[in-house]
């Protein structure tokens, strides 16, 4: 259907250009003879190469207005003024004719116009149908959580040696409190990583539930430890994943999130969000962190739990 209005506006032009031609041809042809039947009658020679021509016209003429024509003294007759107004007419109707030309043209510009938005809108659908089938395929999570804990009181008298191992202790410690609060969430599995808990979920539709259990425990720890004189601090990324990509490569990419020091939030990727919105019903909302310069310059979300 495009092609065909489209070599109808092209049929159009053309038409345009060749009765914008035609009409300037016959109006040199009209002052040509005009001039000619005006020195013709003066008895002047200053056309006369054009005789031969105007024999042939007024020749022409006699056969089909022989009744009409009458010769005058200058032996020149009415033939040429008949083919001169003639001229004027079809001068007229191309006129007319380009008229009716130019307002087809905008009516057929304006369809092709509605049928290129058609196309488009019914393309970008299609582009966005097969990006969600493409974010539908996301069914894997891949959640990482660092713990650090600081005494807020600071005993002078300890060597680094022992902070240190007070620390690694502690955190040791919150690893295994941090995991037997979330167990419970369904369909994941769970791996320790120094201070970092590495938790895998199979099926996109539990990812709320984990959620839920990650920002529930680590609040509960963090007001715990605060009553112990102990500040926790948690840094949490999370991204989805299909079963064609490879783990590591998405272990790698969190681990670039929790570079970004964002503590005691859940951040993540836009595409992790177009995913979670995906979803009939969501826990958390996803806000815009910020701009980050990743492995390039990247959008990062922070996921806060709805009240």
């Amino acid at each position: 259907m495009l092609q065909l209005f489209n070599f109808l506006k092209r049929f159009l032009r053309v038409f345009l250009d060749f009765a914008f031609m035609a009409q300037i041809v016959l109006s040199i042809i009209i002052f040509a003879f005009v001039m000619y039947w005006f020195f013709d009658v003066l008895n002047c020679q200053y056309l006369a190469f054009l005789t031969p021509v105007a024999n042939n016209i007024s020749e022409f003429m006699h056969q089909y207005f022989a009744d009409s024509l009458s010769k005058g003294a200058t032996k020149t007759d009415g033939s040429l003024f008949i083919f001169i107004m003639i001229l004027l007419v079809v001068i007229g109707a191309l006129t007319q004719l380009k008229s009716m030309a130019i307002a087809g043209a905008r009516k057929v510009t304006k369809i092709i116009d509605k049928i290129k938005i058609r196309n488009e809108d019914e393309f970008n659908a299609q582009l966005r149908a097969e990006a969600d089938q493409a974010l539908l395929a996301y069914r894997n999570v891949v959640l990482i959580t660092k713990l650090v804990a600081r005494k807020r009181v600071v005993d002078d008298n300890r060597t680094e040696e022992e902070k240190d191992k007070e620390h690694n202790e502690m955190v040791d410690k919150l690893i295994c409190e941090f995991y037997s609060r979330i167990k419970g969430a369904p369909c994941c599995k769970f791996a320790k990583n120094g201070d970092q808990l590495v938790v895998t979920l199979k099926g996109f539709a539990h990812v709320d539930k984990l959620l839920y259990y990650v920002d529930k425990a680590l609040d509960e720890l963090r007001t715990e430890l605060r009553k112990d004189n102990w500040l926790l601090k948690s840094y949490s990324a999370i991204d989805a994943f299909d079963d064609n990509a490879l783990l590591k490569d998405v272990y790698y990419d969190l681990q670039i999130l929790l570079k970004l020091n964002l503590y005691n939030e859940i951040i993540c990727y836009g595409n992790f969000c177009n995913r979670y919105y995906m979803e009939p019903r969501n826990l958390f909302e996803a806000y815009l962190k910020g701009v980050y310069d990743t492995t390039e310059p990247e959008n990062v979300w922070t996921l806060v739990k709805k009240y």
